[in-house]
């Protein structure tokens, strides 16, 4: 009952949340969220902010999804506050595979660094931790942001990314020094994106 899918729209980017009955999260009368809609439409579509470890949602009257004193969501909120704030934890991805428009994320061959441009892929294990996630690369080490804005692969302790579902199919992930993850021209994966675009967003 606490797990919904979240389903992106293709044109408008908005969320829709779907219950294991199949109805859908909508905004009903005096602001109040209920799971009750079977089709999607206006008020079914959520825009999502990512705030790093957690995420706000806006329904379609504009205002912030809160939850109240009773445990009822409401959309009645004009400022992201500690009522709005919202832990979402994927559960089905224990597993990692990156495709960018150049090619897929895999080790290279002589660094500890990751190849943005490559026809193979290798796979990464996606970790947990409190609305952050850790990339576990395939010896067991663990992905970080170094200095100068590579990604490297061969940490011995874990390091936060954040992980935003921008587009239908696509995320942004970012590292802790704020920046999206893209491959660079010459297809290395760096952390240094300002904004996301088609360069930072990922298939996964």
């Amino acid at each position: 009952m606490e797990t919904f899918q979240m389903e992106i729209d293709k044109e408008s980017k908005k969320c829709m949340f779907r219950t294991n009955g199949g109805t859908y999260w909508t905004l009903v009368s005096h602001g109040g969220i209920q799971s009750t809609a079977t089709e999607v439409e206006a008020n079914t579509m959520f825009d999502i902010e990512w705030l790093g470890r957690r995420v706000a949602l806006k329904a379609s009257n504009g205002k912030y999804v809160c939850t109240k004193k009773n445990g009822q969501l409401s959309a009645v909120s004009d400022s992201v506050g500690d009522d709005e704030l919202f832990l979402m934890k994927l559960i089905n991805r224990p597993m990692l595979i990156l495709r960018g428009e150049n090619g897929f994320v895999c080790h290279h061959k002589n660094s500890n660094t990751l190849d943005s441009n490559r026809s193979v892929y290798d796979i990464f294990s996606l970790l947990f931790s409190d609305g952050a996630y850790h990339i576990k690369s395939v010896g067991g080490k663990f992905w970080y942001v170094s200095s100068s804005g590579l990604v490297c692969s061969d940490g011995d302790k874990p390091e936060d990314f954040y992980l935003e579902f921008l587009e239908h199919g696509r995320v942004g992930i970012k590292g802790k020094n704020g920046k999206y993850l893209r491959g660079d021209q010459g297809g290395t994966l760096k952390s240094d994106a300002a904004d996301s675009d088609s360069s930072s967003l990922w298939e996964y």
